[in-house]
């Protein structure tokens, strides 16, 4: 990140998830808002993000602009989640517990690191998946091979590697092996 204070590092963080920066001071529902920054999220995240600044208002003042915006929305039957995003020092709890009330509050501080801040935006963020490594499963079904003591389970593990169908098909065929023996036996006696 190239960004030095913790609004522009905030800001930087949500234009790379694809929230679109909005001029400030904005306008909603009539009121014009004062934040230190304001982010519109697309689908399938449409959060409204305002971001304040503590050291540049007060708790007071940013509860009562938090407030007002959350108004604004339900005054416009909007059905957009709203979010706080509080950089600088951390309010006291009572300030934080009156502010949620009407958004999501995230205390992120001045955080020092992109790790550190991404992790308090996550709920932003999209969601990062590790790539799938496909050899991983047939290390994990050798190991578990390997483990294996039993007859029975051995034989149903080596079956993983061809799919769930096989395995419950292989499973439905030992299970019903005991019971085709006495089949011929009851058929001979019939006879």
């Amino acid at each position: 990140m190239t960004a030095t204070t913790p609004v522009e590092r905030v800001a930087e963080t949500l234009e790379a998830a694809g929230f679109r920066r909005m001029p400030v001071p904005f306008v909603i529902g009539g009121l014009q808002v004062e934040a230190s920054g304001a982010f519109v999220g697309a689908e399938p995240s449409p959060d409204l993000v305002v971001i304040g600044d503590t050291v540049a208002q007060s708790p007071p003042r940013l509860q009562q602009i938090i407030e007002g915006v959350g108004r604004a929305l339900d005054m416009m039957s909007s059905r957009r989640p709203l979010t706080l995003v509080l950089v600088g020092p951390r309010p006291g709890s009572a300030a934080l517990s009156a502010m949620s009330r009407y958004a999501r509050v995230l205390p992120v501080g001045e955080v020092a690191d992109e790790a550190s801040l991404r992790n308090w935006l996550a709920v932003l963020l999209p969601l990062q998946l590790p790539e799938p490594h496909e050899a991983g499963g047939d290390t994990a079904t050798l190991e578990l091979l390997a483990r294996v003591e039993s007859p029975l389970a051995r034989d149903l593990v080596s079956f993983a590697a061809t799919g769930e169908e096989a395995v419950a098909e292989r499973f439905h065929a030992l299970v019903d092996e005991p019971f085709e023996d006495e089949d011929l036996v009851d058929g001979e006696d019939a006879l």
